[in-house]
């Protein structure tokens, strides 16, 4: 787990030695994230509420059987905490896994530590963690369609997908994929290829932009074919990371 900022622990022995007093009071605390499903290098953004003032929190990410990492926070004065964590594949997904329900305990070491009642010493949540790529074909036919796949683009959930032709790094033709789903990023399409493409080598990208690869992308060289061989231009790749 990737530790983003520092975080200094100010104010926790003045929070452990008023816990037993606090802790016949305590209230039940809350921790959410800001999205459904993340990927690699990702901001993965918590908040949550009714911790001790001042204290020391651990989250844990876990699966079943397993805890995978850890982060330390501090409440502010309100007892609230908030910041973003960020992971990459090796951190959160075994290597049969292409996504998976990760959960998140945000424990309440104060209060933990002083025997609280158990509902007050926790909150828990979870979300979907994925793997990105994109996958398109290697030959293109002028005025026939194909299949391009966008798998785990959490980053831009909710937004457009293009497919674009480039020669160089300039785009011939751009071509638009549909939308991206709002939880994880997927989209399946068939897209038509423009018939105004003339035969030959292209950088095709599967990108948010219109005109232009976008900051996290998927790219792989292709050919614009007059006429495709028997079933040529449906077999599928697996594109570059842009």
């Amino acid at each position: 787990m990737t530790r983003c900022r520092p975080i200094a622990l100010a104010g926790v022995a003045t929070a452990v030695a008023l816990a037993p007093a606090a802790a016949a009071q305590a209230p039940q605390p809350t921790l959410s994230f800001d999205r459904p499903c993340y990927t690699e290098d990702q901001q993965m953004v918590f908040s949550g509420t009714g911790y001790t003032p001042g204290g020391p929190v651990e989250l844990s990410f876990q699966r079943l059987g397993a805890v995978l990492g850890t982060f330390d926070t501090t409440a502010d004065a309100a007892g609230a905490i908030g910041d973003y964590v960020m992971a990459n594949d090796a951190d959160m997904l075994g290597d049969d896994e292409d996504r998976a329900t990760r959960f998140v305990a945000a424990n309440d070491r104060t209060r933990i530590d002083a025997g609280a009642p158990p509902e007050t010493q926790f909150a828990a949540t979870q979300f979907t963690f994925t793997r990105w790529a994109g996958f398109s074909p290697g030959r293109y036919v002028p005025g026939q369609k194909v299949r391009v796949e966008a798998y785990g683009w959490a980053f831009a959930a909710g937004k457009p997908l293009y497919f674009l032709f480039q020669k160089g790094r300039t785009t011939v033709a751009s071509v638009k994929a549909g939308r991206l789903s709002e939880t994880c990023g997927d989209r399946v399409a068939r897209i038509r290829v423009p018939k105004k493409l003339k035969a030959g080598a292209y950088r095709l990208v599967l990108s948010t932009e219109k005109r232009s690869a976008s900051g996290l992308s998927t790219w792989r060289k292709g050919r614009v074919v007059k006429r495709a061989a028997a079933s040529a231009a449906t077999v599928h790749g697996t594109m570059a990371r842009g």
